[in-house]
């Protein structure tokens, strides 16, 4: 009986994965937006083999990832094809997708001196209110599973057509310091956050 009902299970995931196929377009990704409740949450370990294999879906579209060199740091780091590289330098990577209105930003620097994340909160809450501007902190911690030291924090605010995150990881090697931060509208926050950590989770040192 634990076998028919084993098979059973095989076959139902089996006919989840059929329809979530079906279900990809531009006109079910709108439907996925105005019913969220219709697309199923991948696990974690879903999220990741996706991003390992190439091909994730997300918010109902298909999202292509590609490893990538990531300047001179020695890191390279699995990203979504879908996001142009609209700027690069020696120290600076900026991608950005103009149909979700997304950006990907990577800043390499070396660190005047060390900054806990509570010291990093109040400078940046003090920058906001110093420009008048609402901030709402979200969630900070460490990137687990990572190949290198990374700590991240959340927050949202305010923009001229709605609320926007801010997601920023402070990946540590050696005396310098990899700033990886993507922002995009709020409603995409709960479809995008485990992708974010997955990709940062992606990380291979390459060289020292």
């Amino acid at each position: 009986m634990s076998y028919l009902d084993e098979e059973i299970a095989k076959l139902e995931k089996q006919r989840r994965l059929e329809e979530r196929e079906k279900r990809q377009g531009n006109a079910i990704h709108l439907n996925l937006r105005e019913h969220p409740e219709l697309e199923e949450t991948p696990s974690p370990q879903e999220i990741m083999e996706g991003i390992l294999k190439g091909t994730l879906i997300v918010e109902g579209a298909e999202v292509s990832f590609e490893k990538t060199s990531l300047m001179r740091t020695g890191i390279c780091m699995r990203l979504p094809q879908e996001f142009v590289q609209t700027l690069g330098t020696s120290e600076h990577l900026v991608y950005s997708n103009e149909k979700l209105e997304m950006n990907l930003m990577m800043q390499w620097v070396k660190p005047v001196k060390a900054m806990s994340m509570g010291q990093f909160k109040e400078i940046m809450q003090q920058q906001f209110r110093s420009m008048e501007l609402g901030m709402n902190w979200m969630e900070d911690g460490n990137v687990v599973p990572c190949a290198l030291q990374t700590r991240y924090c959340v927050f949202n605010s305010s923009v001229a057509n709605g609320q926007v995150f801010n997601y920023q990881a402070f990946i540590e090697k050696g005396d310098h310091q990899l700033i990886f931060n993507v922002n995009g509208n709020l409603q995409r926050w709960s479809h995008w956050k485990p992708v974010i950590t997955g990709m940062i989770s992606s990380l291979e040192v390459t060289g020292s």
